[in-house]
C-alpha cells in the first residue's frame, strides 16, 4: 500500500512575518512608487529570518501634533497551538510605538523605521525591543 504524502497546509493570509494591514499595503505602494521596494523587501527578509513564530502587524498614523508614528504589534502563537493556521491561534503580546520628532512624510518615516528594524537583525536594540523582549 502506497500512501500519498503530498499535501498542503493552508497558510494564513499574510506573508512571512508581517500580518496584512492597510498601513503595510500603503507603505509597500509608496516604496514601489519611489523605487525603494528592493530595500523594503530586503528589510522584510532580514526581519523574517530570526524569530520564526512571531508575527508583526504594522500600523501608521499622524498624532495630534502632526508628527507621523509607526506601531509594531507583536503576535505569538497560543501555548497549546503547534501550527498556527489562523489569527485565532495567535495572541497579542506587545505593542511598540515609534514617533517622529518632526513633521515629515508618513510613509517615508515608516520605511526608514522598518529598514532600521532590519539592520543587523536580531542583534540591534530596536529589533530586540520590538520582537524579542517580553516587556
Amino acid at each position: 500500500m502506497k500512501i500519498n504524502q503530498n499535501y498542503t497546509l493552508k497558510s494564513p493570509a499574510f506573508g512571512a512575518k508581517f500580518l496584512h494591514s492597510e498601513s503595510l499595503k500603503q507603505i509597500a505602494d509608496y516604496a514601489v512608487e519611489h523605487n525603494k521596494f528592493a530595500k523594503l523587501n530586503q528589510a522584510r527578509k532580514n526581519i523574517d529570518s530570526a524569530c520564526l513564530l512571531t508575527r508583526l502587524r504594522v500600523d501608521t498614523g499622524i498624532n495630534e501634533n502632526g508628527f507621523p508614528f509607526i506601531t509594531f504589534t507583536r503576535f505569538e502563537p497560543k501555548k497549546n497551538i503547534n501550527i498556527a493556521m489562523s489569527m485565532d491561534d495567535y495572541i497579542q503580546t506587545k505593542t511598540t510605538v515609534f514617533e517622529s520628532g518632526k513633521k515629515e512624510n508618513l510613509f517615508k518615516f515608516a520605511i526608514e523605521k522598518i529598514i532600521k528594524l532590519s539592520n543587523n537583525a536580531p542583534k540591534n536594540n530596536m529589533y530586540k525591543n520590538v520582537v524579542i523582549n517580553k516587556k
